[in-house]
């Protein structure tokens, strides 16, 4: 996406990378050009750091969903291998389509389904989108019909955002939280946010810490910024995130989701 600086006169538009928000250089060679990332109208383009893992291709973000589940299954402890009554588990999860989308698409689907839509976030747009609907009359039986995926993004990134969405599949199927209403959205943000930050702390294998160029990030500074960008957002999911990694600390994540099916809410925290 274009942004336009207020010397437009001497700089005119300059574009940022849709992974990492970096500018592009006004006037550097070609070769440092930032690259599209294939949305014919949008203007997306992402660095030359961020195309060093480029995702591009619902088979490419596959991986990385596998990834997610275990990080569920694992260090979350969150599903299980074997279907349950009082839980979620992995075939559920794991049975969901993830698709991998263009900015025009993953618009055009927040408009069908304003049901699933996100907030934005204060500094990012929407990158994902988790897909639902009720089965039957009731609103107590829900199927996860698909959740999708911003395409031209650094895996590291699209993989957090699969967490993000993870969360929210899991809340949705989980029967704790089949309520007829939503959590508050801070409080469901929140949680995502969390278990995506989490994600890139511990889910993913370590990463390059070396770059050829100085004026080129590594792969560990990218996640690096990830995280950052997650801990310092000034939205709803910001707040929430900093609710949430608050009791998380002191209940770990067992006990906070036992808590917020409960209260519909995050616990007092004692600073």
């Amino acid at each position: 996406i274009g942004v336009t600086t207020t010397e437009e006169t001497e700089i005119g538009e300059i574009r940022r990378c849709a992974g990492c928000h970096r500018f592009e250089p006004k006037f550097a060679s070609s070769s440092k050009h930032f690259v599209d990332v294939g949305d014919s109208d949008t203007g997306r383009c992402v660095c030359l750091a961020c195309c060093r893992t480029l995702v591009t291709t619902s088979d490419e973000a596959i991986p990385l969903w596998e990834r997610v589940l275990n990080f569920f299954e694992g260090p979350l402890g969150l599903i299980t291998d074997e279907d349950s009554i009082s839980g979620v588990s992995r075939q559920s999860l794991k049975s969901i389509p993830v698709i991998l989308v263009g900015l025009n698409a993953l618009n055009d689907n927040m408009k069908k389904h304003p049901e699933g839509v996100h907030h934005k976030s204060s500094q990012i747009m929407t990158r994902g989108l988790c897909l639902s609907e009720f089965c039957g009359h009731t609103t107590e039986s829900v199927a996860v019909t698909a959740i999708l995926c911003l395409s031209g993004l650094p895996a590291d990134l699209t993989a957090s955002i699969l967490a993000h969405e993870c969360c929210h599949a899991f809340l949705k199927l989980h029967p704790n939280f089949r309520y007829g209403k939503h959590l508050p959205l801070m409080v469901e943000e929140g949680l995502c946010q969390l278990v995506a930050f989490l994600f890139l702390n511990d889910g993913l294998e370590s990463c390059d810490t070396s770059t050829e160029d100085d004026n080129t990030p590594s792969d560990a500074k990218l996640r690096q910024y990830f995280k950052f960008c997650i801990e310092t957002d000034e939205g709803i999911y910001g707040e929430g995130f900093r609710f949430a990694a608050r009791a998380y600390a002191e209940m770990g994540m067992q006990e906070l989701l036992y808590y917020i099916a409960l209260n519909r809410d995050f616990p007092p925290i004692n600073d």
